[in-house]
């Protein structure tokens, strides 16, 4: 029997029931149909399905604008064009599977992170590690939300996630003493490799997804507020001539202090610094070519970049360039095999991995410098960019030297900014010595 579904009013005279009530669109008995689920109270729903050679697939589309309908309902007329463009997309989706010759699955969060960890372990040595990690725990353990279509993702999908996160996270810091609830700054870095791997699958796959899905990840992976302050933290010159100085009584090698005064001295990121090659380090021009980051999606890699290094720097790095190929890693360290329990002894020299290979030397040398004992080592990186906007030098230039953009100068330095152009301002007043007021 034929149920009518297209006016509020003939909806209003079915029955409640969890089958929904379908309406031929296309493709004869059971090709696509639109169906409407009546409730026992309140609005119904629209539900879309498709048949194709046996294979079966529904999803909802919306809730119907019947009498007590919310906002955001959708008309007969509407759902019956999301339905023909859903329906579409999965004949699309069953088509292509059959000429694979097998069922292909529709792409989920899950498979969107796993591709996308992949892909960052084949471009890149260090593979990613960090963002993997904080994906494999924070993503795909939730569940409901790993294994949610990205045809139905919504932001409200996203915020629920990172609210159920949040909250997970506050409840074991209560448990540990001492501990602290997750930081803003840590889920916007989450958020930023999350938003990295649905947008990638979403590009990929886009003729199977709805066009609006690019919208919800926008808005559903927006930077949450917080300070950042932490991570600005700013030494000295004298603070980081302590720290490279510590550096070096460290490590008799004297390899982490050679590590410490490039970074202290160019303000590069440790990645860029522990790509460098002995070839970049130009003495006689006193400089070193620093390669571009490999943040962001560049199909060209971005040039090196001349920066400047005083005498003395030089001539702490001229040890690690003398009588080694040009091709050699400028900035080496030992790495250690294991030679019984808990024994360890140098087996060969390697360039320096991930930020986390300081982790052996940083804290100690942080004591040992007698700096602020939460000091990062990133703090080298602001150090140097203050550095330079309170030498006047062009916030441009400052930006060029250290692989950022403008934009991101002006938005976390602005108060040194301000207090540089102030001073620069002040050089222009205009001076009234020679005005003389009558008595």
């Amino acid at each position: 029997m034929r149920h009518e579904i297209d006016t509020v009013a003939k909806r209003a005279r079915l029955k409640p029931r969890k089958n929904p009530y379908w309406q031929g669109l296309a493709g004869g008995r059971g090709g696509l149909s639109l169906g409407y689920r009546k409730r026992a109270s309140g609005a119904g729903a629209w539900v879309a399905k498709v048949v194709v050679r046996g294979d079966r697939m529904e999803e909802r589309i919306g809730i119907a604008d019947d009498h007590d309908a919310a906002r955001d309902a959708i008309t007969y007329r509407a759902a019956a064009a999301a339905c023909l463009e859903w329906g579409a997309r999965q004949q699309t989706i069953l088509h292509r599977s059959s000429e694979l010759g097998r069922r292909g699955a529709a792409p989920t969060v899950r498979t969107a992170v796993e591709e996308y960890c992949a892909a960052r372990a084949r471009r890149s040595k260090e593979g990613g590690a960090n963002a993997k990690s904080r994906l494999e725990r924070h993503v795909l353990s939730d569940i409901a939300f790993a294994d949610l279509k990205l045809a139905s993702l919504r932001s409200s999908s996203i915020e629920d996630w990172l609210s159920r996160l949040t909250e997970a996270e506050t409840q074991k810091a209560m448990q540990v003493n001492g501990a602290a609830p997750m930081a803003a700054s840590s889920i916007n870095r989450l958020l930023n490799d999350l938003r990295a791997a649905l947008n990638a699958c979403a590009l990929r796959r886009r003729r199977e997804l709805p066009a609006h899905v690019f919208q919800e990840i926008k808005f559903g992976t927006k930077a949450v507020e917080g300070t950042s302050q932490a991570r600005r933290q700013l030494l000295s010159d004298d603070q980081t001539r302590a720290a490279i100085q510590a550096a070096y009584e460290v490590d008799e090698e004297g390899d982490f202090g050679r590590l410490v005064a490039l970074l202290a001295a160019t303000g590069a990121r440790h990645s860029q610094v522990a790509a460098l090659n002995v070839s970049d380090l130009q003495p006689d021009l006193g400089r070193v070519m620093m390669p571009g980051s490999k943040k962001g999606k560049r199909s060209v890699a971005k040039p090196p970049v001349a920066v400047p290094l005083s005498p003395d720097v030089l001539a702490l790095l001229k040890p690690a360039v003398a009588g080694r190929d040009a091709s050699a890693p400028l900035l080496e360290r030992w790495a250690l095999r294991q030679t019984g329990r808990a024994k360890w002894a140098p087996d060969h020299r390697r360039r320096w991995g991930p930020a986390y290979d300081v982790q052996r030397w940083w804290p100690t040398t942080v004591a040992r410098a007698g700096i602020p004992a939460d000091t990062v080592m990133y703090a080298l990186r602001h150090s140097s960019i203050v550095r330079g906007l309170r030498s006047m030098l062009p916030v441009r230039l400052v930006a060029a030297l250290h692989d950022t953009s403008v934009e991101m100068i002006e938005k976390h330095y602005a108060a040194f900014i301000v207090d540089v152009t102030e001073d620069l301002a002040r050089r222009a007043v205009l001076s009234v010595s020679t005005v003389r007021l009558a008595a």
